[in-house]
């Protein structure tokens, strides 16, 4: 017997033979802490029942009982005896209530992910996928039988693999990485878009795996195109416009000043004086004509590329504003002409709400290359705005639908940082295909 149990023996002994003696609720109470050290010391009820049978043993066998005396004291053992178990009895109530509350838990979590609308699996360490809820199969078509216990990677598109791989590790490394995206081959042989969030599974503070959920985003998929062929039909129809605006005007107005001219040979002076008045008149509208066109689309943008185009709307913002505008960095070859058109909306809209909103003097440009995306941020040193409290406010004001749209349509992002303090920072992420960028010529 260890030294622990030795001591729990003799104060039991002793327990046991004071409340024998008479001393009541005090003994009783004694009984009661003996059994919560038992059970504190990791013993079972097994245990506690052979100390109590060696103490009553070694107690009781002492003398020689009548039939009287030997009936009360086994009443006032057993009482002694429970006394010292009902920790025991406490702990299992609490034990089951544990198990039972467990359980409940448990069923309304099954009830949550087999009843959800997005996937949720888990995969192992080596990513082998371990459970996965009944709507994988509506979405893609494999029973589940068939992929668990397989290899997640298999089920990724292969362009794709190396990425899920990369999110898988760093997943189990504890760094929980942001939404994102990858082809999922359906059992038709279909490739269902996939947008995916993933965490690791703690167990003992231990990982032991990671959960994902997955969402189907082919309707949206389907929305972005549509909405990106609707932005490539109104950018179209604008360029006609402004090119009517320009050239068809623009031949308008050149007649109507050969007319005037030939009129004023005809006029005496006073009345030629009046006419030059009318073609400053003409001049101007000339002029608002050319800016207007210029607005709608420049030629610039579609013969230069983007940068030249923005540096010409730059100076003509400053010419009209007083705002400074500096433009740092390049956007480097020349871009597909969804996404061109969308940075340079972009930043039209940008500078429009600084002019408006900002109270700014000086907005700087940045074009920074990050792998395989071109970030374009737009800086201004205004008053800056409390974005939650805008936005709750405004709704989806300061033109961040129309930037939000573009964005789709070109599978670009926008993270807004702007603090009440002052400043506003609009950074604009869009891909760019390292190997199918197009050249600096212009296009035809």
């Amino acid at each position: 017997m260890n030294r622990e149990l030795r001591v729990l023996t003799q104060r039991y002994t002793l327990a046991l033979r004071d409340y024998l003696a008479g001393r009541g609720e005090a003994a009783l109470q004694e009984a009661y802490d003996l059994g919560r050290q038992a059970l504190a010391q990791g013993l079972g009820v097994h245990d506690l029942a052979a100390i109590q049978h060696r103490v009553l043993v070694k107690s009781l066998m002492k003398r020689t009982w009548n039939r009287e005396e030997a009936s009360r004291t086994l009443r006032a053992v057993g009482r002694f005896v429970v006394e010292s178990l009902l920790p025991f009895e406490m702990s299992h109530r609490r034990s089951q209530e544990v198990n039972a509350a467990l359980r409940e838990s448990e069923e309304r979590y099954r009830s949550v992910v087999d009843t959800a609308r997005d996937i949720i699996f888990t995969l192992s360490p080596d990513a082998r996928i371990r459970s996965v809820n009944p709507v994988f199969e509506t979405v893609t078509g494999w029973s589940r039988t068939e992929w668990i216990g397989r290899d997640f990677l298999l089920l990724v598109q292969p362009d794709d693999r190396p990425r899920a791989a990369e999110l898988h590790r760093s997943a189990l490394e504890g760094k929980m990485p942001p939404v994102f995206e990858l082809g999922i081959g359906a059992k038709s042989g279909v490739t269902i878009p996939g947008e995916f969030v993933a965490t690791a599974l703690v167990q003992d503070a231990r990982i032991v795996g990671v959960l994902c959920v997955a969402r189907d985003i082919t309707d949206r998929k389907r929305a972005e195109e549509a909405l990106r062929h609707l932005n490539e039909a109104l950018e179209e129809e604008v360029k006609r416009i402004a090119h009517a605006l320009h050239d068809e005007a623009g031949q308008l107005l050149a007649s109507v000043h050969i007319g005037l001219a030939e009129i004023a040979r005809d006029l005496p002076a006073h009345g030629a004086q009046r006419l030059d008045n009318v073609r400053a008149l003409l001049v101007k509208i000339e002029e608002q004509l050319r800016h207007l066109s210029h607005e709608l689309r420049p030629t610039i943008l579609d013969d230069l590329g983007l940068l030249p185009a923005l540096e010409f709307l730059a100076d003509g913002v400053s010419r009209r504003t007083g705002l400074q505008i500096v433009i740092d960095g390049s956007p480097g070859r020349r871009l597909s002409a969804p996404t061109e058109t969308a940075l340079y909306r972009i930043v039209q809209e940008a500078l429009t709400n600084v002019t408006k909103h900002a109270q700014a003097t000086r907005v700087t440009i940045t074009f920074m290359r990050r792998g395989l995306a071109l970030i374009c941020a737009v800086r201004d040193d205004g008053v800056g705005f409390d974005m939650p409290a805008e936005l709750a406010r405004r709704g989806r004001g300061l033109g961040l639908t129309g930037i939000q749209e573009r964005l789709y349509a070109v599978s670009g992002t926008l993270d807004i940082v702007a603090t009440s303090r002052g400043g506003t920072q609009l950074i604009i992420t869009v891909p760019v295909e390292a190997d199918s960028a197009e050249s600096d010529s212009p296009r035809g």
